[in-house]
């Protein structure tokens, strides 16, 4: 027996011991962002502003401009208005208010067939048909003319908005705020270049980025969304977005005579497979015929728009699958995925709006039981595969992936990109269950951006909060958008340059912050879920001692900052993450607890956060939290002493059993067991 316990003891050592080596992951030669901080040089931008030299142009000496003109395209204001007319108008404007605000001069505007050359220098926005990529542009900049060329507006206001940045060393932070160096001379250095946005279409979708729509039903289209020129924003150029094959053959109008079009399941027709939707039967004729019909009648009611989307409907991780009825089985079977009845349906109906609409896609999605790629069906080149990276693993790189979902998403990325020529990868990148739980993604943002790259995807759908407040929405946002635009960029500069602009002194204690809750979360070796719980991460990243080191550094920025109300309510806006897993964590301290509580109540009620969780905006969830996390707290002490006397009895019952095995009495486990009950109850009494 004692042989048999030393060998127990011996092998739980070891799992602890590799356990702690794995655990320890090099995390202390692990360098990300935060840890690499420093701080932003505002005095030495403006100095480089403003350095004469001969390789260099003077566009403002002393508040005096030497380029007074802004010449932009025939029409442009009086021409019908659309989206790319609007946002081209956005940015000559906020062109001419930065120069305003930069230079305390006024830049004229004027339409190019207006212009003369004794009206001075001019920047020139002129269109040119000879660039062949969406989206790009060239630039030159010479001593007599600054000269922005692109085939449509598009690539006109992006070129615009990417100068400011490059070139005058703004920074476009948040919907509400713009940073403009404080120079009123400028100097630019002579160039003559072409750029292409590394990806063709970008989108974020989270709130704070988003497309907005005005009080009168109009849309915001010379907003943050167009300054970070995510040009997907609002589903640009798609009819539709999404689980749209109900859309087209309901289960209400069809169902009852034809269940015949609906998915078999569990040996029945049905629209509904428990608590998700159902799907369509995928090689039904009469189902083809129908949304063939409908979609290309839409398409000729609808000229200006060239994306349409004809989707599964949703369903989660583990729930919901394909049509298995004998014809989508065997399609199904022989492609070795659940994506090959769809792929067969969305290549024919492909083929047949080709004929009439050349320029036209189709898009579908390869998401949950159909993501796995095809064995011998290729998608056809007016088909566009949103591929969808469910459920992800946010800790992890997909390029160097170490866990199983990261190798999933690695191998169904890779998989694509070698029989898709149009892939939109949709990223997810919060925790859906917990908006403000912290996420810390950034250090992987780069070599994920680079994979979809190298793996044929020309757009990425950046998936967070749809409701206003996510967990640092804001510096993702304009992270994602600007490696979008450019995989290039030094992702470490324009880190620092945020923090620095946006919480000023208090940007180290941010990013130390940052770079802390992202070393405990490497060093876990946990996966980052997008439907997680912070208990799961008790012991590790969001730890009671964790979390207080976090507040500790939080008390530190609060107090750099203390004299600026505007500084002091951003930088308590980025501790709602932590005061949230403070009162959401399981612990014993019940009084940190309820001042995190209050203290993250007071931080959304003054950021106008309501929503929690996806799906469940109803007004009510701040409330519901906290009673909820309140009543759990003032428990508390009966939970500890209930989970106390458990262990005692636990203890007690697995001392009887061992005893009574190693002495081998045939009733000593019954006299043994009434002696540890009668401790126990001493002990409580």
């Amino acid at each position: 027996m004692k042989k048999i316990v030393y060998a127990i003891v011996f092998i739980l050592c070891i799992t602890s011991f590799c356990l702690a080596i794995s655990g320890c992951n090099n995390v202390d030669n692990y360098e990300n962002l935060g840890s690499k901080f420093s701080e932003f040089d505002e005095e030495a931008l403006i100095e480089s502003l403003a350095k004469e030299g001969e390789d260099r142009v003077c566009f403002s000496q002393d508040g005096n401009l030497e380029f007074g003109n802004i010449v932009y395209p025939d029409g442009l204001y009086t021409q019908e208005e659309n989206r790319s007319v609007m946002e081209l108008r956005g940015a000559v404007d906020f062109f001419a208010s930065v120069v305003k605000k930069m230079t305390e001069a006024d830049i004229m505007l004027i339409e190019e067939s207006d212009y003369d050359i004794s009206l001075g220098k001019a920047v020139f926005l002129k269109l040119d048909s000879t660039f062949d990529e969406k989206g790009s542009y060239s630039l030159r900049i010479d001593d007599n003319e600054i000269v922005f060329k692109a085939k449509d507006y598009e690539g006109l206001y992006g070129a615009v908005y990417a100068f400011l940045e490059d070139k005058m060393g703004c920074m476009f932070v948040s919907r509400d705020y713009d940073y403009i160096p404080d120079t009123n001379t400028i100097w630019l250095d002579k160039v003559e270049e072409e750029r292409t946005p590394s990806m063709e279409w970008r989108y974020v979708y989270a709130y704070e980025a988003e497309l907005r729509t005005n009080e009168d039903g109009t849309k915001q289209y010379n907003g943050w969304n167009s300054k970070l020129r995510l040009n997907g924003s609002g589903m640009n150029d798609w009819y539709n977005w999404v689980h749209t094959s109900f859309t087209y053959v309901s289960p209400d109008e069809y169902f009852d005579e034809h269940p015949e079009y609906f998915s078999l399941y569990m040996g029945k027709r049905t629209y509904q497979q428990g608590p998700v939707s159902g799907q369509l039967c995928w090689t039904n004729e009469d189902v083809y015929k129908i949304i063939s019909q409908k979609v290309l009648q839409e398409m000729r009611e609808n000229p200006d728009v060239h994306i349409w989307d004809i989707s599964q409907m949703d369903t989660w991780e583990s729930r919901g699958k394909g049509c298995v009825c004998k014809n989508c089985k065997a399609i199904d079977d022989r492609e070795g995925s659940q994506i090959g009845s769809i792929l067969t349906f969305i290549n024919r109906l492909a083929d047949e709006v080709a004929k009439e609409f050349p320029d036209n896609y189709i898009s579908t999605l390869a998401y949950n039981y159909s993501s796995e790629p095809p064995k011998n069906l290729k998608p056809r080149d007016n088909v566009i595969i949103k591929l969808c990276l469910m459920p992800g693993d946010c800790a992890s790189s997909y390029a160097n992936p170490s866990g199983k979902q990261s190798e999933k998403a690695n191998e169904i990325i890779t998989g694509w990109s070698k029989i898709a020529k149009h892939i939109v990868i949709w990223d997810y990148n919060i925790d859906f269950h917990n908006y403000l739980m912290p996420f810390p993604i950034l250090d992987r943002l780069e070599e994920n951006n680079d994979f979809y790259l190298d793996n044929n995807v020309y757009g990425v759908f950046h998936q967070m909060s749809a409701d206003k407040g996510g967990d640092f929405a804001e510096l993702n946002s304009y992270i994602f958008a600007r490696l979008m635009w450019d995989r290039d960029i030094d992702v470490q500069a324009i880190f620092d340059k945020y923090l620095s602009v946006y919480y000023k002194e208090a940007a180290p204690y941010i990013a130390k912050y940052y770079s802390l809750l992202d070393k405990n979360l490497i060093k876990s070796v946990q996966e980052l879920y997008i439907y997680a719980k912070p208990w799961q991460y008790l012991t590790t990243y969001l730890s009671p001692d964790a979390l207080d080191e976090y507040l500790s550094i939080f008390e530190k920025a609060e107090k750099a900052v203390e004299y600026d109300a505007e500084l002091l309510a951003r930088v308590k806006k980025a501790k709602a993450g932590v005061l949230f897993a403070k009162a959401a964590q399981f612990s014993a301290d019940l009084k940190g607890r309820k001042a995190a509580l209050e203290e993250f109540i007071s931080v959304c009620e003054a950021n106008d956060i309501t929503s929690l969780i996806e799906g469940e905006q109803n007004g009510e969830e701040l409330k519901i939290f906290y009673e909820d996390t309140l009543a759990e707290i003032k428990a508390m002490p009966f939970i500890i002493i209930g989970i106390i006397l458990g262990c005692i009895a636990l203890v007690g019952g697995v001392t009887v059993i061992v005893l009574s095995i190693v002495h081998k009495k045939k009733y000593g486990s019954i006299f043994l067991w009434k002696r540890v009950v009668k401790t126990s109850e001493d002990a409580v009494n």
